[in-house]
């Protein structure tokens, strides 16, 4: 079975770790050092307490069994030899000086023996090990290390609160808006680490949020732009069952039929336009052809639209090679055009302009309707957004939408502003290719 554990008992283990490494690594340390302190420590015991053992056995006549009970004590073990060790260290205490020979190994903690004759035996001598200042050090070191660890692991468990108190907020956060709820905001933190994805989570649950109310309004315009015509069908077709209607009256009713079916066709033919083209990223069937010659086939193609309201227009256009996709670019000069008209009053103006420079390729299209409020110019190209009264008429608001997806796709930028002497300016901004002039 795995064990889970949780982010502030990781953060203890991994100082618990950390700090038992780092002790292992300073223990070991101190051992080199006090090494050859401790060597020279029982090498000075040893020489005194077989100094003293020499002198009482010349100034006494104590045997070996006495003088051993009166040397040995605190500062050394002082024990007879076996026949067998005494063969082996003889030649080793014989060449000694002062017939004193001491043997030390080399280990970390190195033990340090001394070898003499007494009254005609060999002896051993070992120095206690308790009272070494370097053996007390150690022990003193090791143990404040471990208190240390210990205090430190559990102090960590605390203090880590505070470093994941962020991480746990976010992560409730998150469930939260896994669960749909959008409105969710995490506190702001002091730890610039912190704040950065803070800021980061927070404008995104702005943005899903943005979002779950577009879908909403997407699904609530889509309910009623499809609900009204197809009223108006349903109203119209059962009066046409009527046999009393006259022949004016039954043209009439099968026009507004036909009308409405078209604008259901429109709308259908929009969303299924703009969904293909937030689905794709790139543009293909890319051609070279003229950008000013197109907006005059499109003016052509709506002058009916402007002549019946009386519209002069104005226009300046450059000669403008582009290579891109002709369709939809004639989506966008067909959309914005159109739109120019239905807000410009009888007798008004429109003005279009086509130049370029060295960087990009412009349009600025002109009318003189109402002008934009700044919070309906921030969702003016959102779909199904149609402004306040004052610039909705009949449409489905898709037709700007579908002029922002195409100009991103084109990399290019769309923009819209009031004129200081009235009306609005659209403006379509698309890098510059040296081989779309050539």
């Amino acid at each position: 079975m795995k064990i889970q554990l949780s982010l502030q008992l990781k953060f203890a283990f991994m100082f618990f770790i950390v700090m038992v490494a780092s002790a292992a690594i300073s223990i070991l340390g101190l051992l080199f050092v006090f090494k050859p302190l401790l060597i020279e420590n029982n090498q000075t015991k040893i020489t005194s307490v077989v100094g003293s053992m020499k002198q009482l056995e010349l100034t006494t006549e104590f045997d070996i069994s006495t003088i051993i009970s009166i040397i040995a004590g605190e500062n050394a073990e002082v024990t007879t030899l076996t026949n067998t060790d005494a063969e082996y260290y003889r030649v080793k205490i014989d060449a000694a000086e002062q017939n004193c020979y001491i043997d030390v190994d080399d280990s970390l903690m190195p033990d340090v023996i001394g070898y003499t004759m007494i009254r005609g035996q060999y002896v051993k001598i070992y120095p206690n090990w308790k009272d070494s200042v370097y053996t007390v050090t150690i022990l003193v070191v090791i143990l404040t290390m471990i208190v240390c660890i210990a205090l430190g692991s559990l102090l960590t468990v605390f203090v880590s609160n505070r470093i994941v108190k962020p991480i746990k907020e976010l992560n409730f956060a998150t469930n939260l808006v896994a669960r749909g709820n959008f409105k969710v905001r995490v506190p702001q933190s002091k730890d610039k680490e912190y704040q950065q994805l803070i800021n980061n989570f927070n404008r995104m649950a702005e943005e899903l949020a943005g979002i779950e109310t577009l879908r909403g309004d997407f699904i609530s315009n889509v309910s009623h732009e499809f609900k009204t015509p197809l009223a108006s069908i349903q109203g119209f077709a059962k009066l046409l069952q009527d046999d009393d209607i006259s022949t004016e009256e039954r043209r009439e009713y099968t026009q507004i039929i036909i009308g409405e079916t078209s604008r259901l066709s429109k709308l259908t033919s929009d969303i299924l336009r703009l969904s293909k083209l937030e689905n794709q990223n790139t543009i293909s069937n890319k051609k070279r052809f003229s950008i000013d010659e197109q907006i005059r086939k499109i003016l052509l193609v709506l002058e009916p639209e402007w002549t019946k309201k009386n519209i002069d227009l104005d226009i300046s256009l450059d000669t403008v090679y582009y290579f891109g996709n002709e369709e939809l670019m004639a989506q966008i000069w067909q959309n914005i055009i159109n739109n120019a008209i239905k807000f410009t009053p009888e007798n008004g103006h429109i003005g279009v302009k086509l130049f370029s420079n060295e960087k990009n390729i412009n349009v600025m299209i002109t009318d003189d309707g109402p002008t934009i409020p700044p919070e309906v110019a921030a969702k003016i190209f959102d779909k199904f957004y149609q402004g306040d009264n004052s610039r909705k008429t009949e449409g489905n608001g898709l037709g700007l939408a579908l002029v922002k997806r195409i100009v991103d796709l084109c990399d290019g930028k769309l923009g819209v502003s009031n004129l200081k002497e009235g009306g609005v300016c659209f403006t379509v901004e698309l890098p510059y290719v040296i081989g779309d002039m050539m």
